[in-house]
């Protein structure tokens, strides 16, 4: 509910102070005082821009919703609005968004409640329990289902799947060819060795040669015992010189023996020289693009691995989240099927109730309807509901908001509120001008249904009518005064002698 409205330098209104009752409010005045000006102070709460604010205007407003309580600042000058919540700045959007679901307003126009055709679900639906209870269950599902279906959106399966395979891929490149340093030193040693094997063969022959050929080390060694023998026949001493002699005489031969089977043993291969050629290019390319060291190429694969983990563990959950989001879809079907069928039963029920209410307000040539629609999965079910009527006989039923204006579509809210049984979806309303066109008959008629929604909702009516303003919890009046060429409007709460004064004039008769 609207509890207190202040507003200070507001076209007219200099200074306000207003705390409303929790039950039916009315403002009366005559033509002119300023009674439009309040409803705009009212307006400029839904983020409404005012015309005829030429300074800076502020208004005040705290609503109490359920235990809490929320305190509203709008600021106003001819070229700009601004509006605070709690102290917290907020945009115009998420001040029309938060007070409309507190407050309708009807005026000349349709009301936001009206217009927004969403809304007509939650009318039908505050006005059945099961409902309500189906919702609840329904929600919770819901609320997964938005959350899983928000995790399997940002996380496309498909392309995680590429990913993996191009992954997949290129570990398994790495992986055949990669080698620790010290592998990669023996195979460019390979590589050069068997680059160089004709030479390596040739030079080992050589040195076959050097070891026993003519004139060679194998001679030469010969001598030299011989010489240590002759020597040794004639100094006992110099034997120790042979045994060194023939010591060197065996590591020749053995030299020649070792490197005689080398030479035997090595080969040309040239199709293993090309094998290590491509490995060596291969491993090259591989520094190049991921190194451009062989450790940077070990820490890039260790960071593919860790990376295809990730991405595997993903898919895993995002096909995990598939499967329960199906699982949620079957679950949410049952639900919104129920709602739906039930939705559509209630709806026919308050179209009825509506219609008996249309007659009591003296619009009898009105008709009401709804049209139901499959929708996607919404928080309010797979199904929505439009209200369509027609004011007049002969004319096709459309959207409400397209076939009433000015008091009908009041009056046809009205009907509307007073069928929901006191189950309405904002806590407050405001009306103005509800009578237009109404005789005394059809004024008692809405008052005796605005005391009725006024049990459970708080009304603030801005009205002519004295038989609205003599059932109402309480009587603000507005008054324009001038003082000193100056033009100024008040309003202020009115009872007793006052209030009785002000309801005979609304009556017509003197005081």
């Amino acid at each position: 509910m609207l509890a207190e409205l202040h507003a200070k330098h507001f076209a007219l209104f200099e200074d306000i102070d207003v705390e409303f009752s929790n039950g039916m409010n009315v403002v009366t005045g005559e033509t002119g005082s300023g009674k439009s000006l309040f409803l705009s102070i009212l307006k400029a709460l839904v983020g409404e821009k005012n015309e005829f604010v030429t300074e800076r205007s502020e208004i005040e407003a705290r609503f109490v919703i359920g235990k809490e309580e929320f305190l509203i600042s709008v600021k106003i000058g001819p070229s700009r609005m601004s509006a605070r919540m709690n102290g917290s700045m907020i945009t115009l959007a998420e001040l029309r968004d938060k007070v409309s679901k507190w407050m309708d307003i009807h005026t000349q126009g349709i009301s936001e409640v009206l217009r927004d055709s969403k809304m007509h679900s939650k009318f039908v639906d505050n006005f059945n329990p099961e409902i309500q209870d189906l919702l609840i269950e329904y929600r919770r599902l819901y609320k997964d289902y938005v959350k899983v279906l928000n995790f399997t959106g940002k996380n496309d399966l498909s392309q995680i799947d590429s990913t993996l395979e191009d992954l997949s891929s290129e570990m398994k490149k790495i992986e055949e060819i990669f080698l620790s340093d010290e592998e990669y030193d023996a195979l460019r040693d390979e590589y050069k060795r068997l680059s160089n094997i004709g030479e390596i063969i040739s030079t080992s022959k050589e040195i076959e040669y050097l070891i026993n050929g003519e004139n060679t080390l194998d001679t030469l060694i010969e001598k030299i015992i011989e010489k240590i023998k002759t020597v040794e026949n004639k100094d006992r001493t110099f034997h120790a010189f042979l045994n060194d002699a023939l010591s060197i005489e065996e590591l020749i031969r053995a030299l020649e023996r070792n490197v005689s089977r080398y030479a035997s043993s090595q080969e040309f291969d040239q199709e293993k020289i090309d094998e290590i050629e491509d490995k060596i290019s291969k491993i090259e390319k591989m520094k190049r693009k991921y190194g451009p060291t062989l450790e940077d190429v070990r820490n890039t694969l260790k960071e593919m691995k860790d990376k295809f983990e990730f991405l595997s563990n993903s898919a895993i959950e995002i096909k995990e989240a598939g499967k329960h989001l199906e699982q949620l879809k079957a679950k949410m079907t049952t639900i919104s099927s129920k709602i739906k069928m039930i939705r559509y039963e209630t709806a026919s029920e308050l179209m009825k109730r509506i219609d008996n209410n249309l007659r009591d307000l003296s619009m009898s040539n009105a008709r009401i309807s709804f049209v139901q629609r499959d929708t996607e999965f919404t928080e309010d079910g797979s199904d929505s509901i439009e209200f369509v009527g027609s004011m007049n006989p002969g004319i096709p039923e459309m959207p409400i908001s397209k076939i009433a204006s000015g008091g009908e579509i009041s009056r046809l809210y009205l009907a509307m509120e007073a069928a929901l049984d006191r189950k309405l979806p904002v806590s407050t309303l405001v009306f103005d001008e509800i009578e237009m066109g109404v005789g005394a008959r059809t004024a008692d008629v809405i008052a005796s249904k605005m005391i009725d929604i006024s049990k459970s909702t708080q009304l603030i009516v801005i009205t002519h009518l004295p038989q609205i303003a003599t059932v109402a919890d309480k009587h603000f009046k507005v008054e324009k005064h001038q003082l000193n060429d100056k033009t100024f409007s008040t309003i202020d709460e009115i009872s007793g002698e006052a209030r009785s004064k002000e309801i005979l004039e609304m009556f017509g008769k003197p005081v």
